[in-house]
């Protein structure tokens, strides 16, 4: 389905107010190929779905399921949009050094500016999540999430303060500013999206499991006075959590599940893992 931002009609209008008409129909046709792309590499990691939303700054392809992926597979579709651009950038520019048409260079600049732009790391573009991925690759989700938030957040205000001393300085290019704000929006968005994603994570993970046929292991230790919300609270996306539970002289006193963790939580409140144990040894 393909759906059209609110923003996105009045922009447009005021691109073409200011001059602007000429390249836009072609900039939206590799707009919606660049999107094409993400999703054919989705479709090979089997995730189905396909809604593409027209915004300010471009286009966004929305697939069902996709904050399930592993962040090998979310880096390869970040990155395939990207990519294709830049290849195709390369490909237009030996047709027009071959050629000297002026159509091939129009489709080399385009595909260069639309492939670069989107190697921005901020969010929604899709630098911001090939950079989420490779840090989660090394860290939690959560902490890689919240790297990459602040990360876009600050590159969303330093677009807004380069518009405004540009237009001090009589430069007014209006999309640089559009372009910080919506990053902002969208990063503080996707701040608030984080707990859905991680708690949608724990319910779905039996399912996913059982789907994939396998999931990646991850084991901590934990000091045994922690609570039960702390250990919920490091959890990790797509991984099966178990915890080492250590006493004062890290010795283990007993490994704890993740399911067991929110089992607990559901019927004790957010008791000590002490006393957890303590319940689990009575039983």
């Amino acid at each position: 389905m393909i759906k059209i931002s609110k923003y996105f009609i009045p922009y447009v209008i005021f691109l073409i107010f200011i001059g602007y008409k000429g390249k836009l129909i072609y900039t939206f046709i590799i707009v919606f190929f660049h999107e094409m792309v993400h999703y054919l590499v989705a479709r090979y990691y089997k995730f189905s779905g396909f809604d593409i939303e027209f915004i300010a700054i471009g286009a966004v392809i929305k697939l069902k399921d996709i904050d399930e992926a592993f962040p090998r597979e979310d880096l390869m579709i970040s990155i395939s949009g990207p990519a294709a651009n830049l290849i195709f950038s390369a490909v237009f520019y030996f047709a027009y050094k071959n050629f000297c048409s002026s159509i091939f260079y129009m489709f080399f600049s385009i595909n260069l500016a639309i492939g670069l732009f989107n190697l921005i790391p901020a969010f929604p573009l899709d630098g911001g999540r090939i950079l989420r991925s490779i840090l989660n690759l090394k860290m939690t989700y959560r902490k890689a999430n919240r790297i990459m938030i602040m990360t876009s957040i600050l590159i969303g205000i330093s677009l807004m303060f380069m518009y405004i001393l540009l237009f001090l300085n009589g430069y007014s290019n209006f999309s640089i500013g559009i372009i910080g704000i919506f990053i902002v929006t969208t990063s503080l968005k996707e701040n608030e999206r984080i707990s859905y994603i991680i708690m949608g994570d724990i319910i779905r993970k039996r399912y996913k499991f059982i789907k994939r046929g396998y999931i990646e292991n991850r084991a901590l230790s934990i000091y045994y006075k922690q609570n039960l919300l702390t250990a919920m609270g490091l959890f990790d996306k797509n991984k099966y959590n178990t915890f080492m539970v250590l006493d004062d002289e890290m010795n283990l006193i007993d490994t704890i599940y993740e399911e067991e963790i929110i089992e607990g939580l559901k019927l004790y409140g957010n008791i000590t893992l002490e006393k957890f144990i303590e319940i689990l040894n009575d039983k």
